[in-house]
């Protein structure tokens, strides 16, 4: 198992915890890069040999090697709020300027050394 470069936030992992199928894994890839930037996706597969394997929380994430070096620090975050409900991927080119951004604001239990914002003016301890 590789170290860890993706983080699943307490809300995601246990979302994957109840959506996960025997004999399937999670797969993590890179659907598209455009102007805009990169969409990422998630999906129940089935383990490739190749595959790197990340753990975040208890869950175990798979991607081909060709992902893994444009997927480094991703953040996986699920979200349930008036914008909307389901997972929210975050890449390294995603710019995180708050626990906001991180979909973290009312409970902010991600792993802040994932992030580069400065704690102590967000309320992050």
């Amino acid at each position: 198992m590789c170290e860890s470069m993706i983080e699943i936030t307490e809300a995601a992992a246990n979302m994957i915890k109840r959506s996960q199928v025997e004999g399937k894994v999670i797969k993590m890839f890179l659907a598209a890069i455009d102007a805009t930037g990169a969409t990422y996706g998630l999906a129940l597969g089935d383990a490739e040999e190749g595959d790197k394997v990340f753990e975040s929380r208890g869950v175990k994430v798979y991607m081909s090697p060709s992902d893994t070096e444009l997927l480094r620090e991703t953040i996986i975050d699920y979200v349930d709020d008036d914008r909307g409900t389901g997972f929210i991927i975050r890449g390294p080119e995603d710019e995180v300027s708050s626990c906001g951004s991180c979909g973290n604001a009312d409970s902010c239990e991600h792993d802040h050394s994932s992030c580069d914002h400065d704690h102590n003016d967000c309320g992050c301890s």
